[in-house]
């Protein structure tokens, strides 16, 4: 009897500018300067905020301390696994985004936002709490190719992976109001109608399997 396939997803975060130009040709909305995008992602701050406080009142997350001004903000909850007597069975996560996009690029800081969208909190928490998976929406519309969502089947011809580098067409549709605010309606139409095309939203490789 055959085993049945091993499946896995992930979300992926990669400041390689060479992925979000492969991308910028996939999804035909070509990259802007680094200028252009700055100011369009400090144009969703007002909305990130509102997320965070989404997140402060009706999840359980709290103001996490920092002195780093570069940060818009820091977050923090308890792990969502629990031992066998109640208590958390993990670290605390932590959310943080930077103020200015420029710094998802910075060398020094690739581990740092690693560490909060290789977490769990992409993980597993994005699925239950709509405001973690607002915020990945959004920040795949700002800086399409560097957060995405990777699902892989380990199948007996190799390895199929599925990358997603646009949320779904309903979530797009379901926020209009406010993606039209920060891209403009014209943009938001070349948004709309990539998450619309499954070859421009999607990316399929087939791997072969590791030796």
């Amino acid at each position: 009897m055959q085993n049945p396939p091993i499946k896995s997803t992930q979300v992926v975060f990669s400041s390689d500018v060479k992925n979000m130009d492969e991308w910028a040709r996939r999804t035909h909305i070509p990259l802007t300067t680094a200028e252009a995008l700055g100011a369009t992602y400090t144009r969703a701050h007002r909305w990130l905020q509102a997320l965070r406080l989404q997140l402060i009142r009706d999840h359980n997350w709290s103001d996490a301390p920092t002195t780093d001004s570069r940060l818009l903000f820091s977050l923090e909850t308890t792990s969502i696994w629990r031992s066998s007597v109640g208590l958390p069975a993990g670290p605390r996560l932590k959310l943080q985004l930077p103020v200015n996009a420029s710094s998802f690029f910075s060398p020094e800081r690739r581990i740092q936002w690693q560490m909060v969208f290789h977490s769990d909190i992409f993980e597993s928490i994005r699925k239950l709490c709509p405001p973690v998976n607002d915020i990945l929406g959004l920040l795949q519309c700002l800086l399409t190719g560097v957060v995405t969502v990777v699902f892989e089947e380990n199948m007996p011809q190799g390895v199929y992976r599925t990358t997603r580098g646009l949320p779904p067409v309903s979530w797009i549709n379901a926020n209009e109001s406010a993606l039209v605010e920060i891209f403009g309606p014209s943009h938001f139409r070349a948004l709309r109608k990539a998450c619309n095309d499954t070859k421009a939203a999607f990316k399929l490789e087939v791997l072969p399997h590791p030796e």
